[in-house]
């Protein structure tokens, strides 16, 4: 109320007998550009033009106004530093003998925040599984605060989106708090959140914005036992590694226990064959969130390959025997016979019997053959 007095004053004190304003539809002026979007401390101008004869014409503005000027039909508001957020120029014409009128134009002037930062609330260092927490962002000096938008983002994926309703043309601080229950996969997670002024078609394109630097979390959870068998064999007179892992933030310590003792002081434990060695060991690993165990029964097996190789050799031994002795008494039945020379007459071919091409005086007899 008191704004638009002292306006009305100023007009008054600019053009003596000045009458009341023409509404806005029956005012013959017209803004170029209708609506402007500034940065704080950038150069802004305007042009007015009255398309009608009038007697002079003019700027109520609160920085660099423009008294009323006879004689001309368009008149440039300019301003090579703007420094009031609530500027609000308006363009004036007067007439003889009707009202002045005046014709508006919407200025939004903006400024990016001077930072933007991430922190817990009420929490330092590492994370625990399970448990929920406040991330708070922190935007200061921006406006105006009805054109921001606050972005969380998850690496790249966005996750929370935060608005601001009102009215408010002067720079203000602000803050958005997202709620997160990490888990063991969080550990390592990378967050940040964006400051980003929509203006709408008259702002700067792509939308003016300012980055948090990345918050990294670390997430402390108890271990978990990833490998180790139930029931593990052991061969009476050799031995066998029993072999544990598990994950957990910190790393966790891994102990075997046996009978409530500590055997080993790591993943690892040689078993050696032996009925003394043999029942249920522990695998137990543990961190500053916890521990977690697993039970290994072992077992004595008896070794039996070297009798299974004895039992094969015999097989193959006696194989051997009875196979020479069925060849040879097949051979002997088969291919053997049996010859007798007594009472044998020599051969009468020819009388002798041919030796190396030469007869042979001496007298032979042919053997008979019986089977």
């Amino acid at each position: 109320m008191m704004e638009s007095f002292q306006r009305c004053l100023f007009l008054m004190l600019l053009v003596p007998g000045l009458q009341p304003a023409l509404g806005a539809d029956d005012c013959p002026i017209e803004i170029d550009p209708p609506a402007v979007v500034v940065k704080y401390g950038d150069p802004v101008s305007v042009n007015c033009t009255v398309f009608t004869e009038h007697v002079g014409m003019g700027w109520v503005a609160k920085q660099n106004p423009v008294p009323n000027q006879p004689g001309v039909q368009s008149l440039l508001w300019t301003v090579e530093n703007l420094t009031v957020w609530d500027i609000n120029p308006q363009c004036f014409a007067n007439f003889k003998g009707v009202p002045q009128c005046l014709r508006k134009v919407s200025v939004t002037v903006y400024n990016t925040p001077d930072s933007v930062s991430i922190r817990f609330e009420n929490h330092t260092g590492p994370l625990v599984e399970g448990r929920q927490y406040r991330l708070v962002c922190e935007v200061q000096n921006v406006a105006p605060v009805q054109n921001l938008r606050v972005k969380w983002y998850k690496g790249i994926e966005v996750v929370d989106i935060t608005l601001y309703p009102g009215e408010s043309k002067t720079p203000v601080n602000v803050s958005s708090t997202l709620l997160i229950t990490p888990n063991r996969t969080d550990d390592g997670a990378q967050y940040k959140c964006v400051a980003e002024l929509q203006l709408g078609p008259g702002g700067p394109q792509p939308p003016p914005k300012v980055e948090s630097e990345l918050f990294n979390i670390t997430v402390h959870y108890k271990p978990n036992i990833t490998s180790v068998p139930s029931i593990v064999p052991v061969i009476r007179g050799y031995s066998e590694v029993l072999q544990c892992t598990a994950e957990g933030h910190p790393p966790p310590t891994i102990n075997w226990l046996f009978k409530g003792k500590r055997v080993a002081t790591n993943g690892t434990y040689s078993v050696s064959g032996t009925a003394d060695r043999v029942g249920n060991y522990t695998c137990i690993a543990r961190n500053s969130e916890g521990h977690s165990a697993r039970e290994v029964l072992v077992v004595l097996k008896e070794d039996y390959l070297p009798l299974i190789a004895g039992l094969v050799a015999v097989a193959v031994v006696v194989i051997l025997v009875i196979f020479t002795m069925i060849f040879c008494i097949y051979y002997k039945s088969t291919k053997m016979g049996h010859y007798n020379l007594k009472d044998r007459k020599p051969c009468t071919q020819n009388g002798n019997v041919a030796q190396n091409g030469r007869d042979s005086t001496f007298p032979m007899k042919v053997l008979s053959i019986w089977v």
